[in-house]
């Protein structure tokens, strides 16, 4: 098994002292001799370790640092300098530094440090290897992605798996919260425990104590003979994903709290509290913090369930996911409905890029399906998208504008219609970028680029 170590530093002498410390048949050194060209090496591969000199020239290694860790969590950093302190010692281990090395130490204590972190990077691949094995053997959907947005969102989701926190995920319905949530229980070591949920808007408020907490033998006229076990206690040694937490009743929201910071309960009609090991995953389609303004949430309880934050984007605005979304469910649909429909015309692309999807990736699946179920060809065009071309579509005559130029004026005609446009767009889509790019049909980074071109603030 190959390790991969970067050596950052801006020294030639250093790097060579490195190569020859660091000779190993198992470890493959890169070096780079700046931060500008450790970022590249970042960007085109991922590392086990890495060795990074504080003093740069283009930037300092806690700028490195922040790179590295922003890309590869994995990456086991090491932090060298000639000038070594307390003080950027401690910021540096605060940094998620593994280590600190001074360039005049010991050749002996480098090699041992840096063995001892392609160590800590063999266990974190093997870790890894059975966490994958584990998400494997759940078969659950894949969750699709490909913007930066959802880069982003993913790799918190990751980072909060390997913990036991509590976790809030946040999003429009049908953005997949459920989905990100099973994940985070199979990726995590609470894994082999059962993964139970409940939606808190499904359920009766007279009834969703009784379901979460469950209730003693003859607590009410009805109650089964011998009782029922809560939903709070089947969850006992896995996790319980409260979906929709913004609809739970404030009666059930308080002895909720109490099982979160006590880890007990009371079932309904019990005397004697029942204690459990369960971790709480919450989802919610609403604004917690209007609930709480308005009184129907508590603050409180928003404060235990907010412990770690996941905001998972709407579609609209990560259009480079829908295609790749497209072809996921079309390969899946295809093998459910022993149908062959693979191909997406242009026109029909770009029908699918420019609708906003206000029932996000949940919308997009039902509107795949149903164009697979009556589907007799394998091409899907723009005439089967008819549907979308109604109400929160981009494009029809509401979305027309007119505009005057003066010509012969001596002005910039076509850089003044082209400003016009962009804030014309910006107006229209009421300061989002990427309805705003939609509009446009142009990609947001494009827009972006127009925006700053135009001195249009956003």
């Amino acid at each position: 098994m190959t390790y991969s170590i970067l050596i950052v530093d801006d020294e030639p002498l250093v790097r060579a002292s490195l190569r020859r410390l660091l000779q190993h048949e198992e470890w493959s050194l890169t070096e780079a001799p700046n931060g500008g060209a450790a970022r590249a090496a970042i960007e085109r591969q991922t590392f086990d370790v890495a060795i990074i000199d504080y003093n740069l020239g283009d930037m300092t290694g806690m700028d490195v640092l922040e790179i590295l860790r922003a890309r590869s969590a994995a990456t086991v950093p090491i932090l060298l300098t000639a000038y070594g302190t307390v003080d950027l010692a401690v910021e540096a281990l605060k940094k998620g530094a593994y280590d600190f090395l001074q360039k005049d130490g010991a050749p002996g204590l480098t090699r041992h440090v840096v063995e001892k972190a392609v160590e800590k990077a063999r266990l974190r691949r093997e870790i890894e290897a059975l966490r994958q094995q584990r998400l494997a053997a759940a078969n659950l959907p894949q969750i699709v992605y490909r913007s930066a947005a959802m880069r982003r969102a993913m790799a918190a989701v990751d980072e909060f798996a390997r913990t036991d926190a509590t976790v809030l995920l946040e999003g429009e319905t049908g953005v997949g919260k459920s989905l990100v949530a099973e994940w985070i229980h199979y990726a995590s070591t609470r894994c082999d425990g059962p993964f139970v949920t409940i939606n808190c808007g499904a359920i009766p408020r007279e009834l969703i104590e009784s379901e979460l907490f469950g209730y003693a033998e003859g607590a009410f006229t009805g109650a089964r003979q011998r009782g029922k076990i809560g939903l709070v206690m089947r969850a006992d040694g896995g996790t319980l994903f409260l979906d929709e937490i913004g609809d739970l009743a404030p009666e059930t929201q308080s002895k909720l709290l109490h099982v979160l910071e006590r880890r007990e309960f009371l079932a309904v009609g019990a005397v004697e509290p029942s204690r459990v090991d369960v971790r709480f995953i919450a989802a919610t389609n609403s604004d917690l913090s209007k609930r709480i303004v308005e009184g129907s949430f508590r603050r409180d309880l928003y404060y235990r369930l907010a412990v770690a934050t996941v905001l998972i984007p709407p579609l609209r605005e990560r259009p480079e996911d829908i295609l790749p979304l497209v072809r996921h469910f079309l390969t899946r649909l295809n093998d459910r409905h022993d149908r062959c429909v693979a191909a997406v015309m242009p026109d029909a692309e770009q029908r699918l890029w420019r609708y906003p999807w206000p029932g996000n990736v949940r919308e997009l699946h039902n509107l795949l399906e149903r164009i697979v179920l009556r589907k007799h060809s394998d091409t899907i065009e723009a005439s089967d998208l008819a549907e979308l071309s109604g109400a929160g579509a981009p494009e029809g005559p509401g979305d027309a504008i007119r505009l005057q130029v003066a010509l012969g004026s001596g002005q910039d005609v076509l850089h003044d219609l082209m400003r016009e446009v962009i804030l014309r767009a910006w107006e229209r889509s009421g300061h989002n970028q990427s309805q705003a790019a939609r509009l446009l049909g142009i990609p947001r980074t494009t827009f972006q680029t127009y925006m700053q071109r135009f001195a249009l603030s956003s």
